[in-house]
């Protein structure tokens, strides 16, 4: 299914796998890739602890991409955070710069709260293609994000996983509006876990899909059977939401995140971040049910096997043939 993403990332189909906090490894994003689709290095890819300095974690991600390089001959993305609130220089974002200038990496998946226009810039600088995702999308966000030189951009509804945006404005009504006022390529992302919602955003004006959600269930992601287990099991009906920083969390109700909402309720943010603010590794690489949070789609309830990512990128593209 040919399109100017696809053609500009140089892959079969237009499925990218999402850059997950800790559930991305060299062994999933190879399978992603190999199977016609977009793998991406998220933070903390194939480790099971966090770095103590910036280029520690360099480091380990240039482990990474060579082992991404060992397992396939396809493309592939790495994630790449801008610097955040008031910052236009991170330690950590440099260092990473300084490993995909050395790795020679071409396409970054580039997340933040606005555009950083200097790291823009240096990017382009190396000929990296730059899918832009905003972290709190909005339609005038985004049009001016054209604006800047990046290539594509993600356009994520409230239904995703992760951290959400603090808009809480749906993938059906971001999207569109969005594809009627930006030139760039539109990638939809948020709820999207089957052919049916892969449909649905080629025919809003997308052009390729983002998902995260529906490859955590599969063989070859780096997250915890028991993780895997309680996306099978959940109902969509099941989460619970709260406010996290700037933004909003979802997650299965684990005590962990029951506790966590309870506190903020009381006015108790900084408290409740003890429980869930290291959640995402807990829960979902480690597989504590507990302390951990599940932090998915809404659109969980509607997974029901763990497949291989060819399988599920076999689907969706069988769907969107039909």
């Amino acid at each position: 299914m040919e399109n100017s993403v696809t053609n500009l990332l140089n892959i079969k189909y237009p499925i990218i796998s999402a850059a997950m906090t800790w559930i991305t490894s060299a062994e999933f994003v190879a399978a992603v890739s190999n199977a016609g689709g977009l793998g991406v290095l998220g933070p903390n890819a194939g480790q099971n602890k966090a770095a103590s300095t910036p280029l520690e974690n360099a480091e380990n991600l240039r482990n990474e991409i060579r082992k991404v390089k060992q397992l396939t001959d396809k493309p592939f993305a790495v994630n790449y955070i801008f610097p955040m609130g008031s910052a236009i220089e991170d330690p950590f974002t440099s260092a990473i710069y300084d490993v995909l200038v050395e790795e020679e990496v071409k396409i970054v998946i580039a997340i933040g709260q606005s555009v950083i226009q200097n790291e823009v810039e240096r990017l382009k600088k190396q000929n990296i293609t730059i899918i832009y995702r905003d972290l709190n999308p909005t339609v005038e966000k985004l049009m001016e994000a054209e604006k800047s030189g990046v290539d594509a951009l993600i356009v994520t509804g409230y239904e995703a996983g992760g951290h959400m945006s603090k808009f809480k404005i749906s993938t059906l009504s971001l999207v569109p509006q969005i594809a009627k006022k930006v030139s760039l390529p539109v990638i939809a992302a948020g709820g999207i876990i089957d052919g049916n919602g892969a449909k649905a955003a080629f025919a809003m004006g997308a052009e390729a899909i983002y998902m995260g959600t529906r490859f955590i269930a599969t063989t070859e992601n780096p997250a915890s059977i028991s993780a895997k287990k309680a996306i099978l099991t959940a109902k969509s009906e099941d989460f619970i939401e709260f406010k996290s920083g700037a933004s909003h969390l979802r997650t299965l109700p684990t005590e962990a995140g029951k506790k966590a909402l309870e506190l903020i309720n009381l006015g108790k943010a900084d408290e409740a971040y003890t429980y869930y603010g290291n959640g995402f590794k807990l829960g979902l690489l480690d597989g504590d049910l507990t302390k951990g949070t599940i932090s998915v789609s809404e659109a969980a309830g509607g997974i029901t096997e763990i497949l291989s990512c060819a399988e599920v990128i076999n689907q969706i593209m069988k769907h969107l043939k039909q």
